[in-house]
């Protein structure tokens, strides 16, 4: 049971790689497509790249966390460990670069449009909420399995 379950987790997060690339190239494509189109609004243009640029640049970061996450995944199971320490501190920063994302792509929206608008939206106070008590869950399975492995 324990073996096809560490298949089913290496299967799926091999998956998860893919499409995490194949997202992130279509995003980058289409960016580079949508800057040529953003309605530059000269009193505020430099308003509209920070915004522009903080959205691309965190939406990389967040890729960033969640291919961090996938690598420990892995050197964990190498190693016999299903819940990684370092795993809970990529969640919580998953979280904080998930709200920053959220925000600047609501907020990039509008900056697209050459309208001096920021933007917000429940789902970032929500989403990032709940991705800090998946951490926490993570704390507690992490800290079960190492003492779980003391006792043994």
């Amino acid at each position: 049971m324990k073996e096809k379950t560490i298949k089913t987790i290496k299967g799926i997060s091999i998956a998860v790689l893919v499409m995490i690339a194949i997202v992130t190239c279509l995003e980058t494509y289409f960016w580079s497509e949508r800057w040529q189109n953003v309605e530059w609004n000269e009193e505020i243009i430099g308003w509209q790249r920070r915004i522009i640029v903080s959205h691309i640049a965190t939406t990389y970061l967040l890729v960033a966390v969640m291919v961090t996450f996938i690598i420990n995944i892995f050197r964990g199971l190498k190693k016999g460990v299903i819940f990684s320490r370092c795993n809970t501190i990529v969640i919580y920063a998953g979280a904080v670069i998930y709200a920053l994302n959220s925000f600047y792509a609501y907020t990039a929206m509008n900056a697209a449009t050459g309208r001096y608008v920021h933007s917000i939206d429940t789902d970032m106070c929500i989403y990032p909420l709940l991705i800090i008590i998946l951490g926490l869950l993570h704390k507690l399975a992490v800290e079960a399995s190492e003492e779980n492995n003391l006792t043994i």
